[in-house]
């Protein structure tokens, strides 16, 4: 039976009680070391949920700024976003939201470097390969996930404010089940609120478990050198990665960490033994093998530990890397099998594999490439691809 008195939630908690000064922002140093920032490039780093965003608007009221964000969509543009004059005479002060996921990071490099106003970067990840250049050029303040207690007496105060009575012990769970993301507390206690349990139910029982994403970077520690069994197994469950990309962060880091060559070749050949699994799940679409792929990149791994591990930074897979240098040369033949095989009456694999060099090799005349872009309607860029 539902509780008959229901509390009406008049917008949502993470709106209504999004600190409008820095006195009100959870952690107290980080607020200290965001108001002596005096200008220039900032990045503000630290995971989900902890504030990066309302510090950066924080900043710009602090500061008495035109706050203007730059996406991925505007990215381009931003330099002249920049010098238009701004509305009411203020500063401007540039917001780029989690930069590890803008596409062409080299523009936000070239941005940091030629534009004079002041730039307030997030970043989720700051060891991401990607942004190590622009965080050259950046001021860095962490923000760490703030306590559980913390959380708690937060939520203590907006349920006051909300006329709300909860017990310590269920505000803790919250804050515990939100894992250091206040932005979750808050959703949780909310929707605690508005949607009573049942009678005789506690609360904390009803609150949701979070599927929280995992940390390649720790998951990597743990199968490299982690002594429990089934946290080794389990270190890549809640990972936001393919099985795939996570063979290769392990392919690629093992040989850094593991200098025994006996060592290494028991890692290697467990790995190639994972790999075989991964490919028969492509092939035959059986996703029960993923049981033993796992255990053989995990703790297939970890069992040819050696006695002594070089502990160093983990790198960033160089097939990633090579596979975005070569992200343009793929897209051309892609695009030039696609109009080519239909006519050839062949697959978009054997033009790829035979056609496209030989087409190489037999373009001596300009006249050669005019008949290509006639017959198979190839532009520019296909046609300058085949001649160079």
């Amino acid at each position: 039976m539902f509780k008959i008195q229901l509390h009406i939630v008049k917008g949502m908690w993470t709106q209504i009680y999004q600190p409008k000064n820095f006195i009100e922002f959870i952690g107290k140093k980080a607020a200290e070391e965001l108001q002596l920032w005096k200008g220039g490039k900032l990045m503000i780093t630290g995971p989900t949920g902890v504030g990066k965003s309302v510090a950066a608007s924080l900043l710009a009221d602090f500061g008495d700024y035109d706050l203007q964000y730059i996406t991925n969509e505007n990215l381009e543009h931003a330099d002249a976003i920049a010098a238009t004059q701004s509305l009411f005479g203020g500063k401007k002060l540039l917001v780029l939201e989690d930069i590890e996921s803008f596409k062409d990071i080299k523009g936000v490099g070239v941005l940091l470097k030629n534009i004079q106003c002041d730039i307030i970067l997030t970043c989720g990840d700051p060891t991401d390969k990607r942004v190590a250049t622009v965080k050259k050029l950046c001021q860095i303040i962490q923000l760490r996930r703030p306590l559980p207690t913390s959380i708690a007496n937060h939520l203590q105060s907006i349920c006051e404010m909300e006329g709300l009575t909860y017990e310590k012990e269920v505000l803790t769970a919250i804050a515990k089940n939100a894992s250091g993301d206040i932005r979750a507390a808050l959703i949780d206690a909310h929707a605690m609120a508005a949607y009573p349990g049942l009678d005789g139910v506690p609360e904390e029982k009803l609150i949701p478990k979070r599927d929280v994403t995992g940390d390649i970077y720790k998951a990597l520690s743990v199968i490299f050198g982690g002594r429990d069994f089934n946290k080794i197994v389990k270190s890549t469950w809640e990972l936001n990665e393919q099985p795939k990309d996570i063979l290769w962060w392990v392919d690629e880091n093992t040989p850094r960490l593991y200098k025994d060559h006996k060592s290494v070749y028991g890692c290697l050949k467990n790995l190639s033994k994972a790999d075989v699994y991964l490919g028969r799940i492509m092939r035959r679409q059986y996703w029960g093998y993923l049981r033993y792929a796992n255990v053989l990149m995990t703790a297939g791994v970890n069992v040819n530990r050696p006695e002594k591990i070089n502990f160093t930074q983990y790198m960033f897979p160089q097939y990633f890397a090579n596979m975005g240098k070569t992200k343009f040369q793929r897209n051309i033949e892609e695009g030039i099998a696609k109009k080519m095989g239909p006519i050839l009456h062949v697959s978009k694999k054997v033009v790829k594999e035979q056609y496209i060099n030989l087409l190489k090799d037999l373009i001596k005349s300009e006249s050669q490439t005019e008949t290509l872009s006639t017959v198979f309607g190839l532009t520019d860029d296909e046609i300058n691809y085949l001649s160079a």
